[in-house]
């Protein structure tokens, strides 16, 4: 392999911002082993011409010019190259940077994309940071770093993909991928051995890595995402113990009241009981206290996204010395939650500057 590479070794390596440790501009060769291998700093790697494949252990995804893939840290790839068409690319390692992609900012190990139509703008990019590295004349360094700043912005812009860039987390990657995935399936029947399968470990390794990572075992982790989805359940519907116990992913209905006991201090229906008299005792003290709990106008928020009810309210305070002036008007913005109903996300408050006697009082 035909291999051209510059590393940064003047910049300090506590440098806190997006940092390029290196540049490589390669083309195959014999010796190409395209071993699986994993790098603790996130690489974008651009194929310049040929053709080949980027590996990880579960897929071989085939790549052509003008793709970008970007691999976050840690995940465990390589790239090989089409035997009749010999894959020239240059890959950038990037320091205190992983991406995340989508409105939900969700960690995935790579993503590939199709720049064929912005080559113009992508290869001149890397090939002036190729050339700053190679010829290190004054401010080098820094100017290599503002050039990687444009090159994060316009892959921003190319894709059309929402990402945010973030400090990469300590935690290995597997962890990270099999907490996602009982985030999202935590519902599905689930073993260790079927989450360690997951990370590609064993399970005892698993194990003891994840309880590491979040001071949690994996097993316990499914445990309380289910008694937490039953919770809800319990205080939000009708369902008989027995259906929220399935819809929750326990095997049984006995084996549902043990955990929940044991998680919550109650039985699923003395917790049912013991949240229906919350509730219940709230609405009553409303109607016996009118005055603390003063009538709300109750209305749709526009930028609900579905997973949240969002309802305004005002609230009008006199002042203690004439009571005829407003001088404070509050306006809550209430979110019914699926998690926590009736929880006050936040407020926004006014001061009436008309009301000069309680500045002290009201600052």
């Amino acid at each position: 392999m035909s291999n051209l590479s510059y590393s940064f070794t003047d910049l300090s390596p506590d440098h806190q911002e997006n940092r390029l440790r290196y540049i490589s501009a390669a083309a195959y060769g014999k010796d190409w082993k395209g071993i699986l291998h994993a790098h603790d700093c996130t690489e974008i790697f651009y194929v310049t011409g040929g053709e080949g494949s980027f590996c990880t252990e579960e897929q071989t995804i085939p790549l052509h010019q003008d793709q970008l893939v970007v691999v976050n840290p840690r995940f465990r790839h390589t790239e090989r190259s089409s035997a009749e068409k010999n894959m020239r690319y240059i890959v950038l390692g990037i320091d205190n940077l992983q991406f995340r992609f989508g409105k939900e900012a969700v960690l995935q190990p790579f993503e590939i994309f199709t720049v064929a139509s912005h080559r113009g703008t992508v290869l001149p990019l890397l090939s002036v940071i190729l050339e700053e590295l190679r010829s290190k004349k004054p401010c080098y360094e820094e100017i290599c770093q503002h050039y990687l700043s444009i090159l994060l912005l316009m892959i921003r812009r190319i894709t059309g993909r929402e990402f945010t860039v973030s400090q990469p987390s300590s935690i290995p990657y597997e962890c990270e991928k099999v907490r996602s995935f009982l985030d999202a399936h935590f519902r599905e029947p689930l073993t260790l051995e079927s989450l360690a399968a997951l990370a590609h470990w064993d399970k005892f390794y698993f194990s003891h890595q994840f309880s590491k990572a979040y001071g949690i075992s994996p097993i316990n982790y499914l445990l309380e995402k289910r008694i937490e989805h039953s919770r809800y359940l319990l205080k939000t519907t009708d369902y008989s113990v027995t259906q929220i116990a399935e819809a929750s992913g326990f095997s049984s209905q006995n084996y549902f009241s043990q955990i929940f006991r044991k998680s919550t201090g109650m039985s699923p229906r003395q917790y049912r009981k013991h949240m229906a008299e919350e509730i219940n005792g709230k609405k009553e003290s409303m109607k016996m206290n009118p005055a603390s709990h003063p009538k709300t106008d109750s209305t749709r928020h526009p930028d609900t996204d579905g997973k949240e009810n969002m309802y305004e309210k005002e609230e009008l305070f006199t002042c203690p010395q004439d009571r005829s002036k407003v001088i404070h008007k509050i306006t809550f913005k209430k979110a019914t939650c699926t998690r926590v109903p009736d929880t006050v996300l936040h407020f926004v408050c006014s001061r009436d500057p008309n009301c000069q006697e309680c500045a002290e009082e009201y600052p």
